[in-house]
């Protein structure tokens, strides 16, 4: 609008009226509607100026970047100011959520619009998008920092494939039952990660399930359940944390022990119990190795058939509450024949971790999987099938 066209418009003469008055908001109404862009973008950065909070100042700077349209000059103003605004509210807040981040994106935007480059590459560089950072950077004849942000850059995408190399390490050792291997591989996508909480999760999960004392109980779905041992000692009593925890009145808390001394070597001790030990009926003094089979007795209820063959050791409670409970154990590292508890695969303790293979088994299923020539580190919750028969890891 020329000079003397705009001096005689109505809408020109009342917004000078209403801006002399400070009814800002009018006046740039009638700049508006005046034609001159210049002038509503003006009143409703003096809008911002004047607003009594945070969120005004920014709807008016909105209003400013919508008058300016498309003069370059009026959008470059109106976008810094916008921009600034929208940094400053960020930077009170916070970048927490997603709408914060896509808030300050906008202002990162809007800054590098209006030529604030170095506080736009800073907002880019808070968000992680190095590349847009840089960018913004090199508008402004940064050279250093675009140098310094390209470096970042570069150190991000290599830290994401090797946090994308770590996870699929993870699930292939998931995949093949080699769960220390994928404990490792979650340890590192914690560490890799910026935000290490879902990786931190599947972590606490798998050590939760994770076996590790050299005791791992087998429990049928229809029949008594099978603890296998590969521990130097075996502690048999009341206690819950027992090897072989029993529930006989006459039993103490640590009633007895067997020490596993590898090569199929087993020998049997009493604890300073209360009602004592008995083995082929006389009171056991000392340590007593046990050979080939027989029984022995904890207190006057509970008695314990065993059997020595191999490496492995079998007990099978035959008297007492615990009646049909059975156990096989051998030294840390030798095979532990569940054969004789009724189950034909094949164990292993080694350094505490249980690990399975198919053995004499015709069919051996592991998580709904068929079981090949692979051993499996089994963890609890882990579901068996060993010729048909459904078996829990606990």
């Amino acid at each position: 609008m020329s000079f003397w066209k705009r001096m005689l418009s109505a809408d020109y003469r009342a917004a000078v009226a209403a801006e002399a008055a400070g009814n800002l908001e009018a006046a740039a109404e009638r700049y508006g509607l005046a034609g001159d862009r210049e002038g509503a973008v003006r009143m409703h950065v003096a809008r911002s100026e004047r607003a009594n909070d945070r969120a005004a100042a920014i709807t008016a700077l909105r209003d400013a970047l919508h008058w300016a349209g498309e003069e370059p000059d009026l959008v470059r103003q109106a976008s810094r100011a916008l921009g600034r605004a929208l940094h400053a509210q960020a930077e009170a807040e916070g970048v927490a959520t997603a709408r914060d981040k896509e808030r300050l994106r906008e202002a990162a935007t809007l800054l590098a619009a209006g030529g604030d480059h170095r506080l736009a590459g800073e907002a880019f560089e808070r968000l992680g998008d190095l590349a847009s950072a840089a960018t913004a950077y090199g508008a402004g004849g940064m050279v250093e920092k675009v140098e310094e942000t390209l470096a970042k850059d570069d150190e991000k995408a290599r830290g994401e494939r090797e946090l994308k190399d770590a996870f699929a390490a993870y699930e292939t050792a998931v995949g093949l039952g080699r769960r220390d291997e994928a404990r490792a591989a979650l340890a590192r996508c914690a560490q890799l990660a910026p935000s290490s909480a879902d990786y931190r999760r599947l972590l606490d999960e798998l050590d939760a399930r994770l076996v590790t004392g050299g005791r791992v109980e087998l429990r049928r779905r229809h029949g008594r359940a099978v603890i296998a041992c590969g521990v130097k000692t075996l502690v048999l009593g009341r206690d819950p944390l027992a090897d072989l925890p029993l529930r006989s009145g006459g039993v103490s808390r640590h009633h007895a022990e067997i020490a596993a001394e590898g090569g199929g070597v087993f020998a049997l001790r009493d604890l300073g119990s209360r009602n004592g030990t008995k083995i082929g009926g006389l009171p056991l003094a000392g340590v007593v190795p046990l050979a080939g089979t027989g029984r022995f007795t904890l207190g006057d209820d509970c008695a314990i058939d065993y059997d020595v063959a191999g490496t492995t050791l079998h007990l099978r409670i035959d008297a007492g509450l615990d009646r049909g409970a059975e156990l096989c154990a051998a030294a840390d590292g030798e095979p532990v024949e569940l054969a004789r508890a009724g189950i034909a695969a094949a164990l292993e303790l080694q350094r505490g971790r249980p690990w399975l293979g198919r053995g004499a088994a015709v069919e051996l299923r592991w998580n709904g999987e068929p079981l090949g020539g692979v051993r499996v580190q089994l963890v609890r919750g882990d579901v068996l099938i060993v010729d048909g028969e459904e078996i829990d890891v606990a």
